[in-house]
């Protein structure tokens, strides 16, 4: 993705990985191959590989500069995190910090880090590991969480100690959250707040109970931050589609139609968490759902 320029704002990306991820139909649990030969002229072969069918997915975070702040949107899976579950994540090493600094950006000069949702790949970078403990990654910042989002997890992750379970979320909860509230770096706030003129959450509930996205609005201009309310953009050709992941997957599919709805057809900039290269485009209509136009 080519920096954006949204007024006065500027956006870019910071990746951490990008490539095949899954299966599409274990990604889109129900997806009929007939709904990406329909539309794979524009589906293949940057969302969907034509020959093994993956779906090609990116882990990024995007930093968005205003006149006032550097805002991090989305924390990705980080650095030395234990996810034995997910081997490609389990304690992986990157550059990404580095590629954070190639665009301009310190972990120091940061003002914001919000998280859209608190699952393992949006929260990772939130913290890094520092003499065999978690501290946070961007020492400056005001981590912004939802009050529903946290509030749903923190109870996950209380009731998973208390009952000798599994943690939630890979235990990301407790490596990449946590650390955060005991440096008295977080801040919950409701799912309408605005970090500055333009600059103002959504309440986008059912791929997690808390999930928002974000608008930044400058001028005539709109970019709008989905996170996972749209995993990949097969969901744009059927929105009734949720993914494997989403807690709620009858309300994930109607906030992502009603944002489909409102946005189509409009000069709207869409920036999805796993969207990959070149990642930025607009909602158009198409037959009788939509599709992803750069």
């Amino acid at each position: 993705m080519k920096t954006l320029r949204i007024g006065g704002f500027r956006i870019d990306r910071v990746v951490e990985t990008e490539g095949p991820f899954a299966a599409l139909d274990f990604l889109l649990p129900g997806v009929a191959p007939e709904l990406v030969a329909a539309n794979a002229d524009w589906l293949q072969p940057r969302h969907v590989d034509p020959v093994d069918g993956q779906a090609i997915m990116a882990f990024q975070s995007f930093v968005l500069r205003t006149r006032r702040h550097t805002i991090l949107v989305d924390a990705c899976v980080g650095n030395d995190k234990p996810r034995p579950q997910r081997p490609t994540w389990h304690l992986q090493r990157g550059p990404y910090l580095e590629r954070m600094r190639a665009i301009g950006v310190a972990p120091e000069s940061v003002d914001f880090v919000l998280c859209t949702h608190l699952h393992a790949d949006h929260v990772g970078w939130n913290t890094r590991l520092a003499d065999g403990r978690w501290v946070p990654t961007f020492s400056n910042a005001r981590y912004v969480f939802a009050r529903p989002e946290y509030e749903h997890w923190e109870r996950a992750h209380r009731d998973a100690l208390a009952s000798g379970a599994e943690p939630p979320n890979h235990g990301s909860f407790a490596d990449s959250v946590l650390p955060v509230v005991a440096a008295g770096r977080a801040v919950l706030v409701e799912t309408d707040h605005s970090l500055e003129d333009g600059v103002r959450l959504e309440a986008a509930p059912g791929h997690t109970p808390g999930n928002c996205i974000l608008h930044a609005r400058d001028g005539a201009d709109h970019a709008l931050f989905v996170g996972d309310v749209l995993h990949t953009a097969v969901q744009l050709a059927d929105p009734a589609l949720s993914s494997r992941f989403c807690s709620d997957p009858t309300r994930s599919a109607q906030t992502r139609r009603a944002l489909c709805e409102r946005y189509a057809d409009s000069a709207s900039t869409l920036l999805a968490a796993h969207f990959p290269t070149p990642v930025a485009g607009r909602i158009v209509s198409h037959r009788d759902a939509f599709r992803l136009a750069d």
